[in-house]
């Protein structure tokens, strides 16, 4: 994570991907200029079925933004 006031930014592991609880965070820029996509509100919010990914003692549906980032909190 890269802490920047109250605010946090996500890095994934898995590729070249950041997010952040506000679409215009100040580091949003200088990591897409840096070739990090940033996953919006909207695009992480999108619920992913039928990966059977277990999570938490669970199998349910996730987000993009949790099957991205649960892992680097």
């Amino acid at each position: 994570m890269i802490p920047c006031g109250d605010e946090h930014v996500r890095i994934s592991v898995l590729g070249r991907f950041a997010s952040g609880h506000d679409d215009g965070h100040p580091a949003r820029r200088a990591l897409e200029e840096a070739g990090f996509r940033w996953i919006d509100g909207a695009a992480g919010g999108i619920e992913v079925t039928g990966l059977c990914v277990y999570h938490f003692g669970g199998r349910e549906p996730l987000d993009v933004d949790t099957l991205l980032f649960y892992w680097q909190d």
